[in-house]
């Protein structure tokens, strides 16, 4: 997977980019191909605000945006909604799965 980590301003620290590539990193354990990554970074009003967006290789992108004071915070809780998006559309794709079969 291509992961594009961004920053809106100079003010991200490379440490939070590298701790935000590698959360999305772990999101592909979850037996989902995707095709590539975005993560842009952005410090307003000494908020830090982290955007996720995952492009997988069929359907449509997963997208999840946290504000925090802290920048760890702020990928973690978009690192999460986005682990709750691609879980939901797991067990969708797993329950159509034995709809099927049970015909």
């Amino acid at each position: 997977m291509k992961i594009n980590v961004t920053s809106k301003n100079d003010g991200v620290p490379a440490a939070l980019r590298d701790y935000a590539e590698r959360k999305v990193t772990d999101l592909e354990h979850f037996g989902q191909e995707f095709e590539k990554s975005e993560v842009v970074l952005d410090i307003e009003r000494h908020e830090t605000i982290c955007e996720i967006v995952l492009y997988p290789r069929r359907g449509q992108a997963f997208v999840a945006t946290e504000r925090a004071s802290d920048g760890r915070s702020a990928v973690d809780g978009a690192a999460a909604k986005v682990e709750r998006q691609v879980l939901k559309e797991k067990e969708r794709q797993e329950d159509v799965k034995r709809r099927a079969g049970a015909e």
